[in-house]
């Protein structure tokens, strides 16, 4: 896919290393906003790799892997031209390539490795559907430092190859006033900020659904995340809701990232205010007001928007994780095991460690209170799946596609 928006030059103190090795390109790096472009030839040579480009066509050759093919007019990558020279973005070749990276923001570096990890997702039989979403995901906050960063993969790592797909409730505008805090990184560039939209990236990669979790979710002095965006006095006029959708909604679009769903922060929406979400959203991922129940939600008002509701709640800390699992283990046949969840809570049990050339490794412990959640998930005969895919006429919420071998959950350890 070629890439046409304007181009920026990269600061010139950052670096980028490949296996515990400097790569001194020759040719300047670019960056749109918060995300990178490095020429690939050049790339591609200093890794040790072979390429070939004629036309559209690019065929790639790796010293001990199999050859790679792609064609940049059809693929799903991005590419653009800067005087006459081939760029792609920086996630896109970690993704072609199977490329792992560490940030150092103090070091302004960036490296590389291949990625020693083998990824595999299985199919299984269809059971009663699951759904988990990950709240209050922002450039903010904990989601800014690059090792919560690294750590936020990890997670997502764990639900790929448990073949679990995944919601991410995300936050566009990062405000906290009285820190003098405004972030929007679809206009702020800084290396966190292009670190975050990488992870992002990183994340949809995994089976990922973003959808808009509000815009700033907050309202006057309170910060992101913590603050009411909509009720009855607050953004309750046509105008005030229409700019602050329509603002979430263009953060995403210049960032190109596809959102599937709106979430009202904490539930709080009146019904006018859901009428105005749903003239722009096929799912809301709340509960319709007026209909609070455990089942989805066909919309009376346009018959075609889907409210889904999460009867399992939340956790809201770890030491309460045994409060989810008896919900779970208790929770009825006409039910939707549909919950959230702050992926922050696991980050004291996962350890990032360092290997040969500071290759990134990790360990993340079976005791943490998401792999609970999915084992007692899992034990009631519940699969996890995506929103878009579930199927409202079947009352035992049935879907199309399964990912998950049980099994796959002890290899993941043995991998790691």
């Amino acid at each position: 896919m070629f890439y046409d928006k304007k181009m920026f030059l990269v600061e010139d103190d950052l670096k980028i290393n490949f296996e515990g090795r400097s790569i001194n390109f020759t040719i300047p790096i670019y960056k749109n906003i918060n995300r990178y472009f490095i020429p690939l030839l050049e790339f591609i040579n200093q890794t040790g790799g072979e390429i070939n480009i004629k036309e559209s066509k690019i065929d790639i050759k790796l010293k001990e892997k199999s050859s790679i093919s792609i064609d940049y007019c059809i693929d799903d990558y991005k590419f653009t031209t800067i005087d006459n020279v081939l760029y792609i973005s920086l996630f896109d070749i970690c993704r072609i390539l199977s490329i792992r990276s560490k940030w150092d923001y103090r070091r302004s570096t960036i490296s590389l490795y291949w990625d020693k990890s083998n990824y595999k997702s299985c199919r299984a039989v269809c059971r009663r559907a699951a759904l988990i979403r990950f709240e209050d995901i922002t450039a903010g906050g904990e989601y800014l430092d690059s090792d919560n960063l690294e750590k936020l993969i990890v997670v997502a790592d764990y639900m790929f190859l448990a073949g679990i797909p995944f919601h991410i409730a995300w936050i566009p505008r990062f405000v906290d006033p009285q820190n003098g805090i405004d972030n929007d990184i679809s206009k702020d560039y800084s290396m966190p900020n292009a670190n975050f939209l990488f992870t992002m990236e990183y994340l949809l990669n995994r089976n990922g659904i973003i959808g808009l979790h509000g815009y700033t979710h907050q309202y006057c002095d309170e910060v992101s995340a913590v603050g009411t965006e909509f009720n009855e006095g607050r953004n309750n006029d046509e105008k005030s809701i229409r700019r602050r959708v329509e603002a979430a909604i263009s953060i995403a679009n210049k960032l190109e990232l596809p959102v599937k769903f709106f979430e009202t922060p904490h539930y709080a929406a009146t019904a006018f205010q859901q009428s105005i979400f749903e003239q722009y959203f096929d799912i809301i991922y709340e509960p319709f007001v007026g209909i609070w129940g455990e089942r989805i939600v066909k919309g009376p008002r346009n018959h075609r928007t889907l409210y889904i509701p999460t009867p399992l709640g939340y956790v809201e800390e770890k030491d309460s994780i045994y409060k989810m699992i008896n919900r779970i283990n208790n929770l009825g046949e006409a039910a939707l095991a549909s919950l959230f969840y702050h992926p922050y809570i696991d980050f004291e049990y996962i350890t990032l460690k360092s290997g040969v050339n500071r290759y990134p490794m990790s360990s993340y412990s079976e005791s943490s209170p998401l792999h609970q959640i999915v084992k007692a998930l899992y034990f009631n005969g519940y699969n996890f799946t995506k929103i878009t895919d579930l199927n409202l006429n079947n009352k035992k919420y049935e879907f199309k596609k399964l990912f998950y071998s049980f099994l796959n959950l002890h290899k993941y350890f043995k991998l790691r």
